[in-house]
């Protein structure tokens, strides 16, 4: 069990009187890159908030890093890094300031806001304030500041949304470039082909439940299908059918 960075079991969160987790379990072992799939309002963004210590569980047990959330989530916040799905940064400092506020508060070197600024392709812009800036950019910095410091795991909320095809496969490059340094990459997308690419498993949530864990050629190869989309549309309306007959 020494492998396991985040355990997750029988996790429930409500709202007032809606049920958004419905007693979901998982493991994510360290060094892996993990994605967690599902339509929208299936639950990812509460779940990654409530791993990254934004929000408290309703019920269930909730480690990450060996740690509990909610008791222990000090210890939690300095050792991840989170990139939002709202990310907005402080957007009356410039790309530079923002990036090195982040590599300060997570006690990165300093040479690491250069690096960043490069490996993000932000170098035009380092110098302007983040209001003035694209929603892509915007992103890029919020994947910067989440990359900020040494973290032993990364929690992603679709980190590519807004980025052009070219700015996402350099993304791609990053992400498996922080793998091979050990780092645990916790993402949620929508775009399958990324989750094909990147993950070692996925996860995919419906209406709160938690229907999957499996590998992305094991998903395929059960519904016969020779990409991930195919075989996450054919298992989404597999549930949309069965919900239309009950």
């Amino acid at each position: 069990m020494t492998n396991v960075i985040v355990e997750v079991k029988d996790l429930y969160k409500e709202y007032k009187d809606k049920e958004v987790l419905r007693g979901i379990s998982f493991t994510v072992y360290k060094g892996e890159i993990f994605s967690l799939l599902g339509p929208n309002g299936a639950g990812k963004t509460t779940t990654v908030k409530i791993l990254s210590c934004v929000l408290k569980p309703t019920r269930g047990e909730v480690k990450v890093i060996g740690y509990k959330v909610p008791n222990e989530c000090g210890k939690i916040r300095e050792r991840i890094g989170v990139m939002p799905q709202d990310y907005q940064g402080f957007l009356d400092l410039t790309v530079r300031e923002n990036i090195e506020y982040f590599v300060k508060l997570y006690n990165g070197k300093e040479t690491q806001v250069d690096e960043l600024i490069s490996l993000l392709d932000l170098e035009k812009v380092k110098n302007q304030k983040l209001r003035y800036l694209s929603g892509g950019y915007v992103r890029r910095v919020g994947i910067a500041s989440a990359f900020a410091g040494s973290q032993e795991i990364l929690f992603l909320d679709e980190p590519t949304v807004g980025l052009d095809p070219k700015a996402r496969r350099g993304f791609w490059e990053i992400i498996k470039m922080m793998k091979n340094k050990g780092v645990t990459i916790f993402l949620t997308t929508h775009y399958l082909d990324e989750a094909q690419k990147l993950s070692d498993r996925v996860a995919i949530l419906y209406g709160g439940k938690l229907i999957k864990v499996s590998t992305a050629d094991e998903i395929m190869a059960e519904f016969k299908a020779t990409n991930l989309e195919d075989a996450y549309l054919e298992l989404i309306k597999s549930l949309e059918d069965s919900e239309n007959n009950e």
